[in-house]
């Protein structure tokens, strides 16, 4: 990064010391790495959005504060989504097919969780889908609380593209649905400006409905998505 750029930016980065009296600093849009007594989290602020992931573990720090992942929405007066925008979207992936060789195939669907100014909606915008991925439109007239695609008969996890478009997205929260014809799961992370963090689906959600949660029946909780081979 160039002089110029660093300084640019410089005021977007902040650092700071969880203490029992001070555990998270005045929320400011950027980023902020904070130091906890059980290693490095990273915290992003935007407009819309407020998210912590641990980053980094280290031996407990005598004195400082621990901090669990957490996600706010300042818009939203409500601490997690409702549950019943799931039902909705289980609904609509079961429901997804497309035309193959003569047969008809579950496709993907692209769902967004976003705020009408009223309460969080589910939508479900324009796509285009087959059994492996689904191109789709981005929402632009509301602010996104959540991202949402499914996976039909396959297992509820990020792939390579997944982290790949989470990754671009900043700050954002992802989920993604699988197994519907079984046993349907769920699996939730917090992308925080190029880190990713699998959280419990209850952290962001009230009730799974039909879910389970992946993260806790595979024990993925709290670690890097992309440490995961089937992500």
């Amino acid at each position: 990064m160039s002089a110029d750029l660093a300084a640019i930016f410089a005021p977007l980065v902040r650092h700071h010391i969880a203490t029992p009296a001070t555990p998270l600093p005045a929320r400011t849009a950027g980023i902020t790495w904070i130091w906890t007594a059980d290693g490095i989290a990273k915290r992003g602020v935007n407009d819309h959005l407020e998210a912590l992931i641990p980053v980094s573990r280290t031996r407990p720090v005598p004195g400082l504060a621990s901090l669990p992942p957490y996600v706010r929405w300042p818009d939203y007066g409500q601490a997690r989504l409702p549950g019943e925008l799931l039902q909705v979207a289980f609904t609509a992936a079961l429901a997804a097919t497309a035309p193959l060789g003569g047969l008809v195939v579950p496709t993907e669907i692209q769902a967004f969780v976003v705020w009408n100014g009223v309460a969080p909606a589910l939508r479900i915008p324009p796509q285009h889908a087959d059994q492996m991925r689904v191109a789709y439109e981005q929402p632009h007239d509301m602010p996104v609380m959540l991202d949402l695609h499914s996976h039909h008969a396959l297992p509820a996890c990020f792939s390579a593209t997944d982290r790949r478009d989470d990754r671009s997205a900043g700050l954002s929260v992802s989920a993604v649905i699988g197994n519907l014809f079984i046993q349907p799961e769920i699996l939730v992370r917090l992308n925080v400006y190029g880190d990713h963090g699998i959280v419990p689906a209850r952290l962001v959600f009230d009730d799974l409905g039909p879910f389970i949660d992946r993260a806790v029946t595979r024990g993925y909780v709290m670690e890097d998505a992309d440490a995961h081979p089937d992500g």
